[in-house]
């Protein structure tokens, strides 16, 4: 007796499986951040005159907000004790992907400004390319304290001018949802509790940080948790349309077998 083959409705179910499936959301990426000394209400000690004047770190190179006053870079890497090569690079051209479920980054910021705020840190991050007047999330915590959200009116873009802070902690695109789960400031740089671990160099082209320069770093960690949902309907991708037809194809192939068997 021949091997009942699955019918060409139940295959049919099984393409519509996979189209399911293959339409998830597209990738998203980290690709720019800024640190800054931040005041009790996480704006900028003195930011005034659209920029950030004291204390502050971006990931984009040899900028400078004000004349001769050049940005300190704010070095990232994804494990907990880098060596010089583990770095991301800070540039415009950042692209971090991120993952789904928990991506951790630590950072490093050069020394401190020594007239910046005392009252903790404030971290703009910018999802997908967002522009520098927009970050996507935004945080303010003390040394070792909890974060809270940030919508101070002076917080700092990537470009180290003045913006409104995110006031969210999460970040949604499409199906998925990046949220920071967590954002802790481990010491402060230029003084006790700080780690001397990088070198800025602040100028393009990125230079992998070359090791302790005798100055602590503000030094600590973010983590941003990714979850994308099960798509409920809408119009499949063009990828999803393929693997629907490859569906109906072995379908009309076993229909072809059912009928060659029963001929016999």
């Amino acid at each position: 007796m021949p091997v009942r083959s699955s019918s060409p409705l139940s295959l049919g179910v099984v393409a519509a499986g996979l189209l399911l499936t293959a339409g998830g959301a597209a990738a998203s990426s980290l690709t720019n951040a800024a640190l800054f000394d931040a005041n009790a209400s996480g704006g900028n000690a003195s930011g005034g005159g659209g920029s950030v004047t004291n204390g502050a770190w971006t990931t984009v190179l040899d900028y400078q907000n004000a004349p001769g006053n050049y940005a300190a870079e704010l070095f990232l890497a994804r494990i907990a004790n880098p060596v010089s090569a583990d770095f991301i690079s800070p540039s415009a051209a950042l692209n971090a992907a991120l993952s789904e479920g928990a991506n951790t980054f630590y950072f490093w910021a050069d020394g401190d400004d020594p007239a910046g705020g005392t009252a903790g840190f404030g971290l703009n991050l910018f999802l997908d390319g967002a522009t520098t007047t927009a970050p996507s999330i935004s945080a303010f915590a003390t040394v070792g304290g909890a974060p809270v959200t940030d919508n101070a009116g002076c917080t700092s873009g990537y470009f180290l001018n003045c913006v409104t802070g995110a006031g969210t902690f999460t970040y949604v695109t499409g199906l998925t949802t990046i949220t920071l789960t967590n954002y802790v400031v481990l010491g402060r740089g230029g003084g006790a509790g700080g780690e001397d671990r990088v070198a800025s160099t602040n100028t393009a082209p990125f230079a992998f940080p070359t090791g302790p320069n005798g100055v602590n770093d503000t030094y600590g960690s973010f983590t941003l948790t990714v979850r994308t949902a099960e798509p409920t309907g809408g119009v499949p991708e063009p990828a999803s349309w393929a693997l629907m037809i490859a569906g109906f194809g072995l379908a009309g192939a076993s229909l072809r077998r059912r009928r060659g068997v029963a001929a016999a």
